[in-house]
C-alpha cells in the first residue's frame, strides 16, 4: 500500500518552506519517526520525521523548491516483499501488538493517511543484527553545535579535554584541516549574467532574507514608526559587569550588557504596559500582554534573525546571559527552533556592536516598540558644573504612535535608562 507523506502545519503561522536538502532518496526504507527532509520555515532549518516505515517510491519535491503546506513530499510503500525488505526496515512485533488495532494518524501530516492492516514481523530464523560498540562522545552542547556547523564529525575525533572531553580547539582544529584537504571546485560558482550596462550576479532571494524582507514589508505597511533617541550613563553599570565577567567566563558564557539591558526594559515595560502590547483591528481593541517575551535581534551569516527569550522578568541576570549564549550559537548553526524565534512581545536590536550611534529600527509586526542599542563609547559629559569622562549607551527607540503617545515612550525610555544608571534598582527589580 503507498501513502504520501504531504508537507505538515508545523504551526507557528508558517505557510511555506524551502526544501534544504533530503536526508533519504528513492529506493531507502525508512522507519517511522526517522527523520526525511530539511526544510527552512520562517528562519528556522526543521527536519521533518516520516510518519510510517516502509520503501521509498517517489520523491516528489526538488531540493531548493520552496513549496506550501499540504504539498506533496514523498511517496512510501508500506507493504514491501520478504524477499526486499531488509532486517533493519522491519519491525519486530510482539503478540500483543499483533493483535491491537492499527495506529492511527496523529494529525502530524496534512490530511487522512490510511493504515495498513497488516503489521511488520520479523521471520523466525532471522535475529536482529547487534549495534556495534561505539565511543562514547564526550563534548558539552556548544561543542557539539560548533561541529555541526563546521561540518566535523565528532565520533572520528580525540578530545583533549579531561577524560577525553572534546574541546572546542579539536572541532575548530579538524575543520580547519577539511578545509585544507577540500578541492576548490567544492565552493559554491555565482551565477553571474551579462546586461546591456555590464555583468551581473544574480542571487536567489530566499531563506532568511527573503523571510525579513517579508516582515519588515508588513510592518511598515501597518505601522506608524516614531523615533525617539537619548543616552544612558552606563558607568556604575561597567563596574558591576566587569565584577561578575568571571563568574560566567568559568560557566562557559559571557556576560555582556544584554541581561542588565532586558531587566531594565522589562521594568520600563511594566510601569507603560502599552509598549507590551499589539493592536487587534478587527476587534478595535489592544492587547496588553501581561507576560515579557524579549526579542533580540542578531546578524547571521545567513541573515538577521529575531530569537525570544520568553518570561525575561522571571530570570535573574546569570540566567538570562546564559540563554542569550546559547540561542545565538543556535541561530548561527541553524538549530534553533520555531518556538525560539515567536512569541515577541518586545524586541532590542544591538547594531551598536558593528557601528553607529543612533537608529530608526523597524518594529518587529505585530509588536508596538523596538529599542535600538549604539555603540558604547567613553565621552566627555559635564556633571554637577565640571566636564567628566563618562560610559554612554545610545538608544533608540522606535514606536508605533497608534498605539502609544510621544510622552508615554519618553517615560517609558527614562525608566529605562534609570535602571540602567543605577544598577542598585536592577537587583531590586529582577531576581
Amino acid at each position: 500500500m503507498e501513502k504520501t507523506f504531504y508537507f505538515p502545519d508545523v504551526g507557528e503561522g508558517i505557510a511555506e518552506g524551502e526544501i534544504v536538502q533530503w536526508l533519504v532518496a528513492k529506493g531507502d526504507f525508512v522507519k517511522e519517526d526517522q527523520p526525511l527532509v530539511e526544510i527552512e520555515t520562517d528562519k528556522a532549518v526543521v527536519s521533518l520525521p516520516s510518519p510510517f516505515s516502509g520503501k521509498v517510491t517517489v520523491i516528489q519535491a526538488a531540493s531548493g523548491a520552496i513549496i506550501p503546506v499540504g504539498t506533496a513530499l514523498l511517496t512510501v510503500e508500506t507493504e514491501v516483499p520478504d524477499s526486499e525488505t531488509p532486517i533493519t526496515g522491519r519491525i519486530a512485533e510482539t503478540e500483543d501488538r499483533k493483535t491491537a488495532p492499527p495506529k492511527k494518524d496523529g494529525g502530524s501530516v496534512v490530511g487522512v493517511l490510511k493504515e495498513s492492516n497488516e503489521a511488520f514481523v520479523l521471520p523466525a530464523n532471522l535475529k536482529a543484527p547487534e549495534k556495534p560498540d561505539t565511543r562514547k562522545i564526550r563534548a558539552i552542547p556548544s561543542v557539539r553545535i560548533l561541529a555541526k556547523k563546521l561540518g566535523v564529525d565528532l565520533a572520528e575525533l580525540q578530545g583533549s579535554g579531561p577524560d577525553g572531553r572534546i574541546m572546542r580547539d579539536d572541532v575548530e582544529e579538524a575543520a580547519q584541516a577539511l578545509t585544507r584537504k577540500a578541492p576548490q571546485d567544492t565552493l559554491p560558482t555565482p551565477i553571474e549574467d551579462r546586461t546591456p550596462l555590464g555583468p551581473v550576479e544574480r542571487i536567489p532571494f530566499r531563506g532568511v532574507r527573503r523571510s525579513a524582507a517579508r516582515r519588515v514589508t508588513q510592518s511598515s505597511k501597518t505601522v506608524s514608526p516614531v523615533t525617539f533617541v537619548d543616552d544612558a550613563d552606563i558607568t556604575k553599570l561597567e563596574r558591576v559587569r566587569l565584577a561578575k565577567k568571571d563568574l560566567t567566563e568559568e560557566k562557559g558564557f559571557k556576560l555582556t550588557y544584554l541581561p542588565f539591558i532586558i531587566k531594565s526594559v522589562v521594568a520600563g515595560l511594566k510601569a507603560y504596559p502599552f509598549l507590551n502590547a499589539s493592536l487587534d483591528e478587527t476587534e478595535k481593541e489592544v492587547i496588553l500582554k501581561k507576560y515579557y517575551n524579549i526579542g533580540i535581534a542578531v546578524d547571521t551569516p545567513e541573515g538577521l534573525m529575531v530569537f525570544v527569550i520568553k518570561n525575561a522578568d522571571q530570570k535573574s541576570i546569570l540566567d538570562l546571559a546564559e540563554e542569550i549564549s546559547s540561542l545565538t550559537e543556535k541561530a548561527f548553526s541553524r538549530t534553533i527552533a520555531l518556538s525560539e524565534l515567536k512569541g515577541g512581545t518586545f524586541t532590542l536590536t544591538n547594531y551598536g556592536v558593528i557601528g553607529g550611534i543612533y537608529g530608526t529600527p523597524i518594529i518587529n509586526y505585530p509588536e508596538v516598540g523596538i529599542l535600538g542599542l549604539g555603540k558604547i563609547e567613553d565621552k566627555a559629559v559635564v556633571r554637577k558644573g565640571e566636564i567628566v569622562i563618562r560610559k554612554m549607551l545610545p538608544l533608540s527607540l522606535t514606536f508605533d504612535h497608534r498605539v502609544i503617545y510621544g510622552a508615554e515612550s519618553a517615560r517609558f525610555m527614562n525608566t529605562v535608562i534609570e535602571h540602567l544608571e543605577d544598577p542598585d534598582l536592577l537587583l531590586v527589580t529582577g531576581k
